[in-house]
């Protein structure tokens, strides 16, 4: 399996990061994106991957650290894409959950990562919390005119942003979340989705699956455990669920290369 959204290079993985990855590799887990989310962290972000096999990385600025002083230009986002490893662009979208008082600079920048991932032909990692309409309005106005290669990352939207995915051929990735008791509103509106748009995530540090929910932090071996519930959910053996879902990712990530397993290398 493969967990196609994480964040390796949060301080709570720091001390313990190679024992992170062996127990994910002992978990059948074959390949790791990892999401950088401030500029100024990116080569400290790639130095940890950089001598890993089937591990890679995106470059971008999420929405919440996004103001007035700090919106990335195209050719600043442009400037990582070049390294090896660099596979997609953000996350980036726009996030109203605390206030909508950096609007306009989350705008600008969500534009901007667009305009990368069309320069670049790196697909584009949506984050989207508390901004449906707002995201699926910046969307249309490029998809119109391009193709974009898009993957609506942690989806929990509604029936409107699920249809809006399947008009566009965008792939959903779901994480912990959907395991939760609380999350049935969530399971039906995914319930339709073809399994040929899904991929499956972490988002640890974050959202650590059921049946190890209280466990903090999420880990990247976890991923398994939202892909077990998953095959159940959609009446499939895990076997061809891992199958399907490796092979989304490496459709949509079409710079990674496919590995048997995460090996390091000096």
């Amino acid at each position: 399996m493969i967990d196609s959204h994480c964040h390796l290079n949060f301080d709570i993985f720091k001390n313990n990061f190679s024992e992170i990855i062996n127990k994910a590799k002992k978990n059948n887990i074959t390949s790791i994106l990892t999401i950088n989310t401030k500029i100024e962290d990116f080569e400290y972000h790639y130095s940890l991957i950089k001598n890993y096999k089937s591990i890679y990385i995106s470059t971008g600025v999420h929405p919440e650290h996004v103001n007035d002083c700090l919106i990335p230009s195209v050719n600043e986002l442009k400037s990582y894409c070049t390294y090896e490893k660099v596979i997609a662009i953000g996350e980036t979208g726009i996030d109203l959950y605390h206030s909508n008082k950096n609007i306009n600079a989350q705008y600008k920048s969500f534009e901007n990562h667009i305009e990368c991932s069309l320069e670049t032909k790196l697909p584009l990692i949506i984050h989207q919390r508390n901004s449906e309409n707002e995201i699926i309005d910046v969307l249309n106005n490029y998809q119109k005119n391009t193709p974009l290669n898009v993957v609506f990352h942690c989806f929990t939207g509604t029936k409107k942003s699920r249809n809006f995915c399947l008009d566009n051929n965008y792939y959903i990735s779901l994480s912990g979340i959907i395991t939760f008791k609380n999350a049935n509103n969530l399971r039906e509106t995914i319930k339709p989705f073809p399994l040929n748009f899904i991929l499956i995530e972490t988002d640890s540090p974050f959202l650590t699956p059921t049946p190890y929910r209280n466990i903090k932090p999420n880990e990247p071996l976890y991923v398994f455990y939202v892909g077990k519930y998953l095959a159940q959910f959609f009446d499939i053996s895990i076997e061809e669920f891992e199958m399907i879902t490796d092979n989304n990712f490496y459709s949509l990530f079409k710079k990674a290369i496919r590995y048997k397993e995460i090996l390091y290398e000096n």
